[in-house]
């Protein structure tokens, strides 16, 4: 059977026509400059704290939103934000998942780091633990043995504590103690209470049973937990800064919108009782944000390290110079709430 084309153009035979668009698309492709460089993800670390504050990166990253921004993330987990940060200062990891006192410490001492958002707060992050056998009271507490972690929020909420409630922070007897080491010590008797992260403290209390009892007040501190990252890596890398925020605006939606998902996730990434997260979910707001409430925040516990001889600076700094305003301007602009 013949072919027959009723058209003006010259009849090309199937086989011909399909191999001659190859070789077109082929010469083209062969044209055309390579965009496999641009296309390549590109490589992050983040040290990520193994607690509830650090929710919207470990819900961004299991549910592969950074990779979505060409972000190709490694983690460094960490037990707590103190020792996230100290792997950004010692060039492990570019990002950092932090609460504000560390941060603040780490400026105070020459660090060149700047946070580029708030991404949890909570009036409930940290409490005061006491054996019942020794302290019933918060007049108790005078001149006996508290462990924290010197540095952290709950050093500071400590000394918030006890200023509110008459003791004084002078007044007692501080033990620098890691966290993993605090539940032994209360337990023997070697110190007489613990002011430490709630997500560690309380299944301590459930072990002390009756002998455990807890000192706690909303309304003097309210936490806050960040990202931080290198002055010189944002400068040079402000693109890597807005898709890594765009990341976490999707997971503070999806944490929003699908708590109950969010929780697992959280449960699983930190091995922490799923019946606890619930618990404390009602205590944290998950939230991106850059606010005015921050920058007095840093400034007031400032002064209290450089008065209590955390620190060798002798003056408090402008942390407006730490805070990296152009990645949220750009990705969400009515979540920055600073005052320039």
């Amino acid at each position: 059977m013949n072919n027959v084309y009723s058209g003006n153009r010259p009849f090309i035979r199937p086989r011909l026509y399909i191999a001659a668009v190859l070789l077109a698309c082929a010469f083209l492709s062969a044209c055309k400059p390579s965009t496999r460089q641009d296309t390549q993800p590109e490589k992050v670390t983040i040290a990520v704290s193994a607690t509830i504050d650090a929710t919207l990166a470990q819900v961004a990253q299991q549910n592969g939103y950074f990779s979505d921004e060409g972000l190709d993330v490694a983690l460094l987990i960490e037990p707590y934000g103190k020792l996230a940060l100290r792997d950004v200062l010692d060039k492990k990891a570019m990002f950092a998942t932090v609460a504000e006192t560390p941060f603040m410490l780490a400026v105070l001492n020459g660090a060149n780091v700047s946070i580029l958002a708030t991404i949890q707060s909570s009036q409930r992050d940290n409490i005061l633990l006491a054996r019942a056998d020794t302290i019933r009271s918060f007049s108790d507490l005078k001149d006996k043995k508290i462990a924290t972690i010197r540095g952290t929020t709950s050093d500071y909420y400590l000394y918030s504590l006890l200023s509110a409630h008459g003791v004084g922070y002078s007044n007692v007897k501080l033990v620098d103690m890691k966290m993993e080491n605090m539940s032994a010590a209360i337990t023997r008797g070697d110190v007489d209470a613990i002011a430490a992260f709630s997500s560690y403290a309380i299944p301590v209390r459930n072990r002390l049973g009756d002998n455990g009892i807890v000192f706690h007040d909303d309304h003097i501190y309210t936490s806050s937990f960040t990202i931080a990252a290198p002055e010189t890596f944002l400068r040079e890398h402000p693109q890597t800064a807005k898709k890594f925020l765009r990341a976490l605006v999707k997971a503070a939606e999806f944490v929003h919108n699908k708590p109950e998902k969010a929780q697992a996730i959280v449960a699983e990434f930190c091995g922490i009782d799923i019946r606890f997260i619930r618990e404390a979910w009602t205590w944290q707001r998950f939230d991106i944000s850059l606010d005015q409430s921050l920058l007095l925040s840093l400034e007031d516990e400032a002064r209290w390290a450089i008065r209590n001889k955390l620190t060798r600076a002798k003056a408090v700094p402008n942390f407006l110079d730490h805070i990296y305003l152009d990645g949220l301007s750009a990705v969400s602009p009515n979540a920055v709430r600073i005052l320039k």
